[in-house]
C-alpha cells in the first residue's frame, strides 16, 4: 500500500521533468538555429527583419548559444545572389548598354607646358553669391556608381596606350571589383569607375543608368553681373552624333536667359582622376569645361576647373585674355579666394580630340593635357564631396564667355573616364572589403 502511494507521487514528477528536457533541447536543433541566424542577418546586413515569429523556446542553461561571428561568416550573402551590396559601393546597372571598363588613354608629351600670363578671373566671371543647390554657379547639383565589392581575387589587368589625342579607349579585360591602379598617374588607386565610349551609346536616355545626369532646366554657369544674363541647361542641347556626345549652345540667342548644355555625375565624389576626350569648337562666345564642384556655397566654392573660352583658345582675346587652358582651384572656404593660371595649348584643340584630365589625388590637384602634366595651381585642392561636370555655356559676360554666340557652338566629347572614391582622401586608398592592391586592375 505504501509502495503504491509512493509511485502515485513520483510518476507525475518524472513526466514533468521529461517534458522540460524536450523544450530545452529544441533550441539546439539545426532548423531552429537556421531561423535564428536568418533573423539576425536581416538586421545585420541592413535588410528588413524577418517577419516569421521565432519558435517558442524555454531558455535553459544547457541551451547552446548561436555564435554571432560564425553566423555572420556562414550566412554572409553571396555576391552572385545579389542579396547584399553596401549602399556606398553598389553600382548603377546600365540596361541595354555594353559598359566599357577600361582606362582613359593619354598621349605622352615631350615636356610639361609652361604657364602663361598673369590674368586673373574677374568678379563678373564668379558665381552669384547665395546660389542654392538647384542654382549653382558652374552647374546645378540634382549619385555614379562605385565598383561592386567582392571576395573573389582579381588578377591585375594592364592595357596599352592608344594613339595621341585619345582616339581610342583600350578595353580592360576581366573583372575589376577590387578597383583600379592608374599606371600613368603615379599608380594612384581608386575603387570605382565610370568609363564611357559614346560611340557605343545609342540613346541619351541610357546615361542615367551609368550614373550620369543631363541637366534640364537648371542654371549652368554664373550670372552676368552687368545685365543679369544667365544660362540654363537644356536636354535638347545634348545629342549623340558621329560617335560623340555633343554639348550645344545654339546660336542667335540674346540676353536674359541663354540655353546651354551640361552633364554631371549623379553621385558626389571625394577624389579621383577624371578625363574627357574632347574636340573644342572655335566659335566665340561660350565656355567649354570639365570641373568638380561642391554645389553648396554655404560651405564654400570648393571647385577645380579646366575651362576653355572660344575667343582665347590659340590667340589672345579682344579683351586681353591670354590664350590657352584656364585652370582654377577655388578655396573650400567661403572666402572666395582662388589660385589660377593659363597654360598654352601644345596642339590645336579644335582640329582633333584631346584628353583633359583633373587628378584630385593626395598631395594636391594636378591637371593634364594629353597625359602631360600642366603647371597647376598649388593651392586650394578640394576637400568636400563634389560632382564631376562637363558643360558648354554662355552668359554674355564681355570679360569671360562673351557672346551669346551668333552661330551654334558645339563641344564634342567622344569618351569620358572617371576613376574615383566616395570616401574622404583621408581614407585613401579606400580598398573595398576583402580587396588588396594586388587584386586591382592596372589601367
Amino acid at each position: 500500500m505504501l509502495t503504491s502511494r509512493i509511485l502515485l507521487l513520483v510518476l507525475p514528477l518524472l513526466a514533468e521533468a521529461a517534458q522540460k528536457r524536450c523544450k530545452a533541447t529544441a533550441g539546439n536543433s539545426p532548423a531552429v538555429q537556421a531561423l535564428v541566424a536568418t533573423g539576425g542577418r536581416g538586421h545585420r546586413w541592413g535588410q528588413s527583419k524577418t517577419t516569421s515569429p521565432a519558435p517558442e523556446m524555454t531558455p535553459t542553461e544547457s541551451a547552446t548559444p548561436v555564435d554571432d561571428e560564425e553566423d555572420e561568416e556562414e550566412y554572409a550573402p553571396d555576391e552572385e545572389e545579389g542579396s547584399y551590396a553596401p549602399p556606398e559601393t553598389s553600382p548603377a546597372v546600365a540596361s541595354g548598354y555594353d559598359t566599357i571598363v577600361s582606362s582613359p588613354t593619354y598621349a605622352a608629351a615631350a615636356s610639361t607646358a609652361a604657364t602663361g600670363g598673369a590674368y586673373s578671373p574677374s568678379a563678373e566671371s564668379s558665381p552669384a553669391a547665395g546660389a542654392t543647390a538647384n542654382t549653382t554657379p558652374e552647374a546645378n547639383v540634382p549619385a555614379s556608381s562605385a565598383a561592386e565589392t567582392g571576395d573573389a581575387a582579381v588578377s591585375p589587368t594592364s592595357t596599352s596606350a592608344s594613339p595621341p589625342g585619345g582616339t581610342g579607349v583600350p578595353d580592360s579585360s576581366g573583372s575589376c571589383e577590387c578597383g583600379y591602379i592608374l599606371s600613368q598617374y603615379d599608380n594612384a588607386y581608386f575603387p570605382s569607375a565610370i568609363v564611357v565610349d559614346f560611340s557605343t551609346v545609342t540613346d541619351v536616355s541610357q546615361l542615367a543608368a551609368m550614373g550620369l545626369i543631363v541637366v534640364d532646366g537648371w542654371r549652368v554657369g554664373s550670372v552676368n553681373d552687368a545685365d543679369g544674363t544667365y544660362c540654363t541647361g537644356s536636354a535638347s542641347n545634348i545629342r549623340l552624333a558621329g560617335g560623340a556626345l555633343e554639348f550645344i549652345v545654339p546660336g542667335g540667342q540674346t540676353g536674359g536667359m541663354v540655353s546651354g548644355a551640361e552633364l554631371q555625375t549623379e553621385q558626389a565624389v571625394m577624389g579621383g582622376v577624371f578625363t574627357m576626350s574632347a574636340q573644342l569648337d572655335p566659335g566665340h562666345g561660350t565656355c567649354q569645361a570639365i570641373f568638380t564642384y561642391i554645389g553648396n556655397e554655404d560651405v564654400g566654392r570648393d571647385e577645380q576647373d579646366i575651362e576653355m573660352l572660344g575667343q582665347s583658345l590659340l590667340t589672345e582675346s579682344e579683351t586681353g585674355v591670354d590664350p590657352g587652358i584656364q585652370l582654377t582651384n577655388w578655396s573650400p572656404t567661403a572666402a572666395g579666394e582662388n589660385d589660377f593660371g593659363i597654360v598654352p595649348f601644345t596642339a590645336d584643340p579644335t582640329a582633333a580630340y584631346h584628353n583633359y584630365t583633373i587628378a584630385w589625388i593626395p598631395g594636391g590637384t594636378k591637371y593634364y593635357f594629353d597625359g602631360a602634366m600642366l603647371t597647376s595651381p598649388a593651392q586650394y585642392s578640394s576637400v568636400n564631396p563634389s560632382k564631376v561636370m562637363i558643360n558648354n555655356w554662355s552668359n554674355g559676360d564681355a570679360t569671360f564667355t562673351q557672346g551669346p554666340p551668333t552661330s551654334d557652338v558645339v563641344l564634342k566629347v567622344s569618351k569620358l573616364a572617371y576613376y574615383y572614391q566616395t570616401e574622404s582622401l583621408g581614407s585613401y586608398p579606400a580598398y573595398p572589403a576583402g580587396c588588396t592592391e594586388a587584386q586591382a586592375c592596372v589601367v
